[in-house]
């Protein structure tokens, strides 16, 4: 081979495992906005944003595991300009600021022009991930155009039912209680019950105490026969948990006890049940064990009676942390029940552990050694029952033992 030969064969070469190389992975720009939009330009390619913190299990999975599939890394090298940016390093602020970036992992689809084109939040799989990079290609289906669309006539309610699906997809779903209250103001109270307005409904409102909230709660029949029931009750559950969740584990209990109020408004045997733990989760958090009593003794047979692993956690609580007989007695009084409902190894050791603290010693052994022999027939260990039992037969032990005469 001439030298010269030899030297074009090995640039092919290079050439070739480079370009291999670089199809092996995501192009992950981290230059800046500025400068991918100028490469947008220049490529006549959308940006692909993601932002991500480098501690951050759901965005460390979609690294690890999505942008590695070579069917992702092969579209979105083809048909997207992919940029990253730290969410806590410094300079990241002005870019969190204009495109209102608030969690990650964020995908943020921008034009040429830097023109949000569409959002997307969370951890998402592969196929997921790929459908909603596709989708964000088609022009009608792009934030710009859907809002447009609904602004020509903002009493079309298919028209903001697409634009808010595609906005609920990146936003907080508060974040579009504001557009969808202005469609709802102006539909009359006989125009409210239709599969279109449910979905906007469902989509686009979180405030309980908004016109349109209220007119579905008092009107849930109606829309449960157009959709479902259980739908109904989906759309009234992840409303209360939005609203309460962020709240219930921390000490604000003034602020819990007026979003309490508002939770209550939907009047549905399911959110009753809901408000019942989040009440003894809040009291449980702030340690407030003479409410979580009262709020117990006075819900459990209405919201748990019939549910033994819930039972089996508020009698735990109320075990250790009474003192008091009558506490203590209605806490057996539950335990029992659940037994009855569903017998299990931890729910014969919690018996036991009840009647101990009550010092009913012979029936607490009795309940340990039947806890054991469940434990055996299942093929465990059974050291907890073995523990207990060691430390009744102490305190059996103990109080058998004749008390000395004193001296005369």
């Amino acid at each position: 081979m001439k030298p010269h030969s030899k030297y074009l064969f090995i640039c092919i070469l290079f050439f070739s495992v480079f370009i291999s190389q670089a199809q092996d992975s995501i192009r992950f720009d981290e230059t800046g906005l500025e400068s991918v939009i100028q490469r947008s330009k220049v490529e006549k390619k959308p940006v692909f944003y993601m932002i991500y913190a480098n501690w951050c299990v759901y965005c460390n999975n979609i690294k690890k595991n999505v942008l590695k599939d070579p069917e992702v890394i092969n579209y979105m090298n083809a048909n997207y300009i992919f940029a990253g940016l730290d969410f806590e390093k410094p300079g990241s602020e002005d870019f969190k600021t204009k495109y209102k970036v608030k969690t990650f992992p964020t995908f943020i689809v921008l034009d040429e022009n830097g023109i949000e084109l569409a959002r997307l939040t969370g951890e998402l799989k592969k196929e997921k991930f790929l459908s909603e990079a596709k989708l964000a290609l088609n022009p009608k289906q792009q934030l710009p155009f859907l809002k447009a669309e609904y602004e020509k006539d903002k009493t079309n309610g298919i028209a903001l039912m697409r634009y808010l699906i595609a906005l609920k997809k990146g936003n907080e779903r508060k974040e579009l209680n504001p557009i969808a209250h202005d469609y709802f103001e102006k539909v009359a109270d006989d125009k409210m019950v239709n599969e279109v307005n449910w979905k906007i409904f469902t989509n686009g409102v979180t405030d309980i105490e908004s016109r349109e909230y209220k007119f579905v709660i008092t009107n849930q029949q109606a829309f449960a026969a157009i959709t479902s029931q259980k739908r109904v009750n989906d759309k009234f559950v992840n409303s209360v948990v939005e609203l309460l969740k962020p709240i219930v584990k921390t000490n604000d209990t003034a602020n819990y006890t007026k979003q309490r109020a508002i939770a209550k408004m939907i009047t549905a045997p399911v959110i009753d049940s809901l408000v019942f733990q989040y009440d003894l989760n809040h009291y449980e958090t702030n340690k407030d064990w003479t409410k979580y009593k009262k709020v117990a003794s006075q819900n459990i047979k209405k919201h748990a009676w019939n549910t033994p692993k819930v039972i089996k956690e508020i009698v735990l609580n109320v075990m250790r942390n009474s003192s008091d007989a009558p506490s203590l007695n209605q806490s057996l009084s539950w335990i029992k029940h659940s037994n009855e409902l569903e017998e299990s190894y931890d729910g014969l050791l919690l018996e036991a552990r009840v009647q101990r603290k009550l010092n009913n010693i012979p029936v607490a052994i009795t309940m340990t050694k039947k806890a054991k022999a469940y434990s055996d027939s299942m093929g465990w260990d059974g050291k907890e029952a073995d523990k207990l039992l060691a430390d009744l037969m102490i305190r059996k032990k103990a109080a058998a033992k004749p008390i000395a005469k004193p001296k005369e």
